[in-house]
């Protein structure tokens, strides 16, 4: 498969993903235009920006963006977030790994919230997710972890 396939066929998967979590998941607080609250955290923990060695863009424009996430093995991706909902789609995993959920003290430091345990992450199925504040994720595993995560900068109406 070449890239150029690999690329429509995570969009196309996106999009119909996407589509389908509109009837099922609640709304997210984004920057969306039909969003009632507004997105507070700042640009500098934007996935791209905040863990640059784990999120490469593959392709964005006003609409959407395509991040590669990469996880080396035994390694944790820096604090980052993502303002916009999206399809996670998993092509090599990063078994096991702990999800984090950070948030700020009353220090301004950041602190764990939550954490859950990931013995099996599943492959070639898309994942919807809404917009997450502060998070990381730490490779238990020797194996490196190939994601790709498509965003939607704006609402999705089919």
């Amino acid at each position: 498969m070449n890239f150029k396939q690999l690329l429509i066929g995570l969009l196309l998967g996106a999009i119909l993903g996407f589509g389908a979590t509109k009837y099922f998941t609640k709304p997210t607080t984004t920057d969306n235009p039909s969003s009632s609250a507004k997105w507070t955290w700042p640009d500098s923990l934007d996935a791209a920006n905040a863990a640059p060695e784990n999120h490469h863009v593959v392709y964005e424009d006003s609409t959407v963006r395509v991040l590669q996430v990469l996880l080396d093995g035994h390694k944790e991706e820096p604090i980052h977030t993502h303002k916009w909902k999206s399809i996670m789609w998993i092509s090599k995993p990063a078994d096991p790994c702990t999800i984090y959920q950070y948030d700020l003290d009353k220090n301004g430091k950041f602190a764990v919230t939550d954490s859950v345990n990931v013995p099996h992450m599943d492959t070639d199925i898309g994942f919807p997710n809404d917009a997450e504040g502060p998070t990381g994720i730490k490779n238990l595993g020797s194996d490196n972890g190939i994601a790709y995560r498509v965003e939607f900068k704006k609402e999705f109406k089919p």
